[in-house]
């Protein structure tokens, strides 16, 4: 993946790291094309993709490099090739092309210069886009009818709400034929992107057939391997050591958060949303300001203890149970000025005076003061709720379990958990349920992968389908769930998801009886 830096020179702001040539082989076999079809390379870098067309017997291949040394390179090595030292965003190309292949530059917009932010603005519409959402628009708007468009991309554009645009264009204009996932496989010097390879076919015809998916299972692959075994499944239509192989319908809402996850559904359900709240924690800002140590209060006067409220933090969250808290200063607006906090909060001002340089350059809200926490999300709901019971889970993780974590203490949620707190539904079963294999898999199919971590976010999580399951089946989970809770009984897992499992095929299986 090459990753485009800026640099003084508009001319000269592409600095790469090549696609290894074995990642570049992959990506040609892709494509059904004949031989002497028309063929671009929308970023040649040194060539790889050229070397490895040629080699493929192609006979009618462009490439455009705004580098004018490496253009000039690429015409000293490539004799036959058509080669243009153009900006590919603005490039008036003369023809479309039956295929457009490569490795564009990814650099968020704010790292561009500011002549390339305004041509991938005129793409993109948006000032928070990455620079290859561009070339993805541009690339689409180059190819003929049944062209196809083969690239190595970050997987963001799966998932960024700021790249719907992309996947407008994606859904108005063909299909995906061909996803290869290579998750956070480090495959570039320096560069750890989590990748993604696409076909995708340009058509009006919108009877499309389904994506094929290679997933790959292992982040330590070398590419001689990636090749040589996604070779294996792609030719044999089956999984093997290095790839998962199976396929899903293709795309059909853009915005929404697309995965290359199995599709999963369920036929019967509510919406966490409408059973209970679901919030993003509060965020301080600098917490080593806030943050309180063992016995460090015991001193404070009780205005000041007034002020120190317990937290539940990522760490805490063990899967089922929350072990443990945190304690921080609640730090709101309604102390308004420096001199007020000196003289009636004496302890916490000496502790938190010390940091004051540093927490006076933080991002905060301009009615805000230096010692305000930067973020006070959702905190009148979580007031009107305290009582309840919560559940709480890091909004990333990289456990191979879910770490859905039960609590029923006065505590707000830290900036790296969100909490969902039941009110329309058994805390024990939702507790269970979201534990449970199968809803970790319906969730991977739902948008929720980042490489080889899950984001528990309150936009995904808010709208997940709960199943509609009989009395006896939640009464079931839930009785699970306190066994677990109560004699640390982890084997009974299994048996909530064959609880889950049965209802569900019943569940389908009553859909399609009627």
């Amino acid at each position: 993946m090459s990753k485009k830096k800026p640099m003084s020179n508009v001319n000269q702001f592409i600095s790469f790291v090549e696609t290894p040539p074995e990642i570049s082989k992959l990506m040609v076999t892709l494509t059904n094309q004949p031989k002497d079809c028309h063929i671009l390379d929308s970023g040649c870098g040194k060539g790889i993709f050229l070397k490895n067309l040629i080699s493929s017997g192609f006979t009618n291949i462009d490439g455009i490099e705004i580098d004018p040394g490496l253009c000039d390179y690429l015409r000293s090595s490539f004799k036959d090739i058509e080669l243009y030292n153009e900006d590919f965003l603005i490039w008036k190309s003369p023809k479309k092309y039956n295929v457009i292949i490569g490795n564009p530059p990814y650099s968020h917009y704010n790292s561009l210069p500011k002549k390339i932010q305004k041509e991938v603005f005129s793409l993109t519409k948006t000032g928070e886009s990455d620079i290859y959402y561009a070339f993805i628009i541009k690339s689409i708007e180059l190819l003929r009818e049944n062209g196809e468009l083969i690239y190595i991309v970050p997987y963001q554009f799966f998932y960024n709400t700021h790249a719907e645009i992309v996947r407008k264009k994606i859904l108005e204009n063909g299909y995906f034929e061909i996803l290869i996932d290579l998750d956070e496989v480090r495959l570039f010097e320096g560069e750890y992107p989590e990748t993604i390879i696409f076909k995708f076919v340009k058509t009006e015809n919108r009877s499309y057939k389904n994506i094929e998916v290679f997933r790959i299972k292992h982040r330590k692959a070398r590419p001689e391997n990636i090749f040589k075994k996604f070779i294996e499944s792609l030719k044999e239509k089956k999984e093997n050591e290095l790839f998962f192989y199976y396929t899903k319908l293709n795309f059909g809402n853009y915005r929404e958060i697309w995965s290359s996850y199995p599709s999963i559904d369920i036929p019967e359900y509510k919406k966490l949303k409408d059973l209970a709240f679901v919030g993003v924690g509060l965020v301080s800002g600098f917490d080593k300001a806030f943050r309180i140590k063992i016995n460090e209060d015991k001193y404070y006067n009780e205005r000041e203890k007034n002020l120190i409220f317990n937290f539940i933090k990522a760490m805490n969250c063990k899967g089922f149970r929350v072990e443990g808290f945190e304690k921080y200063i609640l730090m709101d607006e309604k102390i308004k000025d420096e001199i007020y906090l000196s003289k009636n909060y004496p302890n916490i001002y000496k502790k938190m005076v010390e940091f004051k340089e540093q927490m006076s350059t933080r991002y905060m809200p301009n009615h805000k003061k230096w010692f305000h926490w930067q973020a006070l999300r959702n905190k009148m709901t979580l007031d009107k709720y305290m009582e309840l019971p919560k559940i709480f889970v890091p909004t990333l993780d990289r456990s191979k379990v879910n770490r859905f974590s039960f609590s029923d203490m006065k505590a707000y949620p830290s900036g790296d958990v969100l909490v969902i707190i039941p009110f329309k539904i058994d805390p024990y079963f939702l507790l269970g349920y979201l534990n449970s294999v199968f809803f970790r898999q319906y969730y991977l199919s739902h948008g929720a992968k980042r490489g080889y971590r899950i984001a528990f976010t309150q936009r995904i999580m808010s709208n997940i389908k709960i199943p509609v399951f009989e009395n006896e089946e939640l009464k079931n989970i839930a009785n699970l769930t306190r066994e677990i809770l109560n004699n640390n009984d982890f084997n009974k897992r299994k048996s909530i998801d064959d609880i889950i499992n049965n209802a569900l095929e019943k569940m389908k299986q009553l859909d399609k009886s009627k």
